[in-house]
């Protein structure tokens, strides 16, 4: 039987030997590998060699072009492929900002995220969640692009620090101690059970603690180490526990991904602490 859950953090080739050696589950492709014109087939081809052996899934997070412009559309047509290369079963991008109608840019998205299933037979896509009304990426803009599409490949990504800011609207305030107050186990155990349903066979979640700043207009947030930042770990941690058990017990088969995405200076520390947080957690219920 497979553990409960796979977990663990970005990593380029060049450090999949420190994730390996510290025992860290899984692995994802972070954007700059897609980003980078010196990062051609062949780097995708030894990352699958050296990681599959050595971790039980491969992610990838595509890169921060938008999905709905021709330029943006053709890298990740490219990204995709090399992510399959790399022996990814995933693929994770973001939806990007809203420009006029957003109904329209559902439509747009769902449109180009055809033509990304089209150019993968098998890769399964998630959509992550954003911290900001001005983005595309509440788990209602998810769900409404999910409808549309009916694919059984595609699912949501929950950023649940972001979901923290946006559901708790600390993109106005910047009070970012106020809405931590109200971040109980109730305030997660809602989140994740409205995202349920749209999560594909891979229960996807990630987490970095965060600050910000709010300028006139303008909010912008900054991933800290776990500790120095927000929302407090611990009630997350105990949300999680309850649902990451209930999803393995319902027997559907669903892989369970947790994935750090915290600054890389203390990434790999980071990555077991909430590990650690987590299954202390979920030891109370199995």
């Amino acid at each position: 039987m497979k553990p409960i859950m796979d977990w663990g953090t970005y990593n380029t080739f060049y450090t999949l030997t420190k994730a390996r050696l510290l025992g860290i589950r899984l692995t994802e492709i972070p954007p700059g590998d897609f980003m980078r014109r010196d990062r051609g087939e062949e780097y995708f081809i030894k990352y699958a060699q050296d990681a599959k052996p050595a971790f039980t899934t491969i992610t990838a997070h595509g890169p921060y072009y938008d999905i709905r412009d021709k330029e943006g559309l053709k890298a990740h047509i490219s990204a995709i492929k090399k992510a399959e290369k790399a022996g990814a079963e995933v693929y994770n991008i973001h939806m990007g900002r809203v420009r006029e109608d957003r109904e329209k840019d559902l439509e747009a998205i769902t449109k180009s995220i055809e033509k990304l299933l089209d150019e993968s037979k098998k890769i399964v896509i998630t959509l992550e969640t954003a911290y900001s009304p001005k983005s595309l990426g509440s788990i209602e803009d998810i769900r409404a692009v999910l409808e549309m599409l009916e694919s059984e490949r595609v699912g949501i990504s929950l950023q649940l620090e972001n979901d923290f800011i946006r559901e708790l609207k600390v993109y106005e305030s910047g009070d970012f101690h106020r809405a931590d107050e109200r971040a109980d186990d109730h305030f997660w155990r809602k989140i994740l059970e409205n995202a349920h349903d749209l999560f594909s066979r891979y229960v996807s979640l990630r987490f970095s603690q965060v600050t910000g700043i709010r300028r006139r207009a303008h909010f912008l947030k900054k991933r800290t180490p776990l500790g120095m930042g927000y929302p407090n770990v611990e009630p997350l941690s105990r949300a999680l526990a309850h649902f990451i058990t209930d999803v393995f017990n319902e027997g559907l088969g669903k892989e369970i991904h947790v994935i750090y995405t915290g600054p890389p200076e203390t990434k790999y520390r980071d990555t077991l602490l909430l590990y650690y947080h987590i299954t202390k957690e979920i030891a109370n219920y199995i």
